[in-house]
């Protein structure tokens, strides 16, 4: 199912007073809802990267670019892939709440975001406080990689488990799911809506409404399919690929544990994060909102301090020796990853998205 959401922008005051409701300000996490990720093996290739710049975003950078020259490719690269579990969906400004409420973790206070028919300007925001989130449901952003970082390790610390962001090879061999296709269903870009939250008819028409007649066109290029969100929504809005996972392309591009380097190496074979090269820039993965759909093997790089409202995360967990799920089918497995209630608090929050929809759209 595909959910329509029609509300313009969310002030920041909004949400703002939405996270200061009693809920959020229990100290206690979230557990977030987990998928099991087989072992396997990838062949990684992307288009050669020149180094971010200064002030580059994931919104104007090289590597988002519309380009009709083929582009250089890496070499092949092929990795093995252990068993691991990564998040369902990307992480949610309530899960991310609470970590700010425990920790007083020091958020950024500025983020580049969607203010004007300039499209991005830095402006005052922060993670729970700026344009276009969907609520407290929808992914966390204007939060940067070092928080994103500093999560994990809360979270990891809170749970006894092992929580971090994934390597490029673990988030490209989740998103394709097995496919070898351009995109995870296949090769036509306008099934994309079906799967992901992209710059698309709804979009169009939103910023055309929010911004004086401002559109896609151009190098801000859109598909003509309608996923029905115009800015991000609230996760897993759309359909998951063949591992359950949802988002993967779409709404938020997604923070790597990888330091950025144009290509890949085969000291990083076994499917782990790269380490060296440059470390004050960080790898994103999976395109956004504000994009047609990325091809799944397609990257960025940002500096690490940078700060915007197109890019969020989601986690893996490391499977250690006595952890259930490394036999995915066994009933404490099945115990382990069903029973979340998180799930069923997400899944109210679409159907209740869905009901004002309707409600709205009655004569």
């Amino acid at each position: 199912m595909i959910y329509r959401f029609t509300q313009s922008r969310w002030s920041g005051l909004t949400l703002a007073l939405l996270l200061s409701a009693p809920a959020f300000a229990a100290k206690h996490y979230i557990e977030p809802v987990m998928v099991n990720i087989p072992g396997g093996t990838l062949t990684l290739q992307s288009p050669i990267l020149p180094l971010p710049q200064a002030n580059s975003s994931s919104a104007t950078s090289n590597s988002a670019a519309v380009s009709s020259a083929a582009p250089e490719m890496t070499p092949p690269q092929p990795v093995i892939i252990k068993p691991f579990r990564m998040g369902k969906y990307e992480v949610t400004v309530k899960e991310f709440a609470r970590f700010i409420a425990a920790t007083n973790y020091p958020a950024p206070d500025q983020c580049r975001q969607m203010l004007s028919k300039k499209w991005f300007e830095l402006a005052p925001g922060s993670w729970n406080q700026h344009t276009h989130s969907p609520g407290e449901y929808g992914p966390v952003t204007c939060i940067g990689w070092p928080a994103a970082e500093a999560y994990a390790q809360w979270l990891s610390k809170e749970t006894g488990k092992h929580y971090r962001l994934p390597s490029e090879a673990e988030w490209e061999f989740a998103a394709r799911a097995g496919a070898t296709s351009t995109y995870p269903w296949g090769e036509d870009p306008e099934q994309a809506c079906q799967y992901a939250n992209i710059a698309d008819h709804s979009a169009n028409e939103a910023v055309k409404r929010d911004y004086d007649g401002l559109e896609y066109t151009g190098r801000w290029r859109r598909q003509t399919c309608d996923d029905g969100a115009g800015y991000a929504s609230i996760v897993g809005s759309h359909k998951a690929n063949a591992f359950g996972l949802h988002d993967m392309l779409g709404n938020l591009n997604e923070f790597t544990a990888d330091c950025f380097n144009p290509s890949f190496s085969e000291k990083n074979a076994d499917g782990s994060a790269r380490t060296d090269g440059e470390c004050n820039q960080r790898v994103w993965r999976g395109g956004s909102w504000h994009w047609a759909p990325f091809a799944v093997n397609k990257r960025g790089g940002l500096k690490a301090d940078f700060i915007g409202a197109l890019e969020g995360f989601r986690l893996v967990e490391e499977l250690d020796a006595k952890h259930p799920c490394n036999n995915p089918n066994s009933r404490q497995c099945r115990k382990h990853t069903n029973n979340n209630p998180f799930e069923l608090e997400l899944a109210n929050a679409r159907r209740l998205t869905v009901k004002e929809v309707t409600t709205e759209s009655k004569p």
